[in-house]
């Protein structure tokens, strides 16, 4: 049995949150005058994978979920 529903509803909350400053940078750098491709394909990437897993996420997800939750696994967080 996985951890429960508020666990999950709570690590897709992190995550959601993790790509905040992704969207800002992305689109800080569209908007500049001359915008380093490079730069927006690797941020496009990144919130990609997050949609992704968030997408992929199951409440059954029990080892996933407890390191979304851990605040010492800074890699799922915003300022991982």
């Amino acid at each position: 049995m996985g951890m429960g529903f508020f666990d999950y509803e709570v690590a897709l909350e992190i995550l959601g949150q993790s790509k905040q400053p992704l969207v800002s940078a992305l689109f800080n750098e569209q908007n500049r005058e001359n915008p380093d491709q490079k730069l927006i394909a690797f941020l496009e990437q990144k919130k990609a994978a997050i949609d992704d897993l968030m997408e992929e996420l199951d409440p059954d997800d029990e080892y996933l979920i407890k390191l979304i939750l851990n605040p010492e696994y800074t890699v799922m967080r915003k300022n991982g």
